[in-house]
């Protein structure tokens, strides 16, 4: 009886572990210049709100509301060529309540469009979208 038990307590958590989430797929389809964050999205480029600026020099990335009440930047060690290529960098962006930073972290490429980069986070399911405006 108590292996019944054991076997019914751990097999939600099995199944857990076995679903594969989609958010890397969802972002990656997105036409949104926006930051993702497990499937949400955190702040998206409206351009009738928002700009956007980019300092190549830096290789800093901005979007940000026209009054800066909300934003996300982020900056890269270079920016990234290929698809699948790995950058390191941070991004800080804005939620109702708070200001958020995560630095250093490992970005992939995982689409780009002329100028627009789509940047993909694995651990934290973070995707954010960039443009090297010229």
């Amino acid at each position: 009886m108590k292996k019944v038990l054991c076997i019914l307590l751990l097999f939600p958590a099995l199944l857990c572990s076995c679903v594969k989430d989609d958010f890397r797929p969802v972002f990656i389809q997105t036409e949104e210049t926006c930051l993702m964050q497990r499937g949400n999205t955190v702040f998206s480029y409206d351009p009738l709100t928002c700009q956007m600026g980019f300092n190549r020099e830096k290789n800093e990335f901005r979007v940000h509301t026209d009054n800066m009440s909300d934003f996300y930047i982020v900056t890269l060690d270079r920016i990234p060529v290929q698809l699948g290529e790995k950058v390191e960098g941070t991004i800080v962006w804005t939620t109702e309540t708070s200001i958020y930073t995560r630095k250093k972290i490992t970005l992939e490429a995982v689409r780009i469009e002329g100028e627009r980069i789509w940047l993909w986070h694995e651990q934290s399911r973070t995707g954010v979208t960039v443009s090297a405006l010229e």
